[in-house]
């Protein structure tokens, strides 16, 4: 097997475990997100309003992350396919 096959083998599985680790947080921010934006609330003022922002940002920033990385899994799959 020549050099380039492994190193790109390498990146194929850095690129699915990080993937993996991604949406492990993306499905806890969510989680988090629903409980802060509790439906049942009948209080507006009392949402916390800083942070769901804070924590829709860091899911925006790994949403955007995981789809650079899909992309790159599918070209190294393609590679090897």
């Amino acid at each position: 097997m020549n050099v380039e096959r492994i190193q790109f083998k390498g990146q194929l599985a850095e690129a699915k475990s990080k993937y993996k680790n991604l949406d492990t947080e993306a499905a806890g921010l969510i989680i988090l997100l629903r409980s802060l934006l509790n439906p049942f609330e009948e209080d507006t003022t009392k949402i916390d309003i800083d942070k769901i922002a804070v924590q829709t940002a860091r899911l925006q920033s790994i949403v955007f992350e995981l789809r650079l990385l899909k992309d790159k899994i599918d070209k190294l799959e393609a590679y090897f396919g």
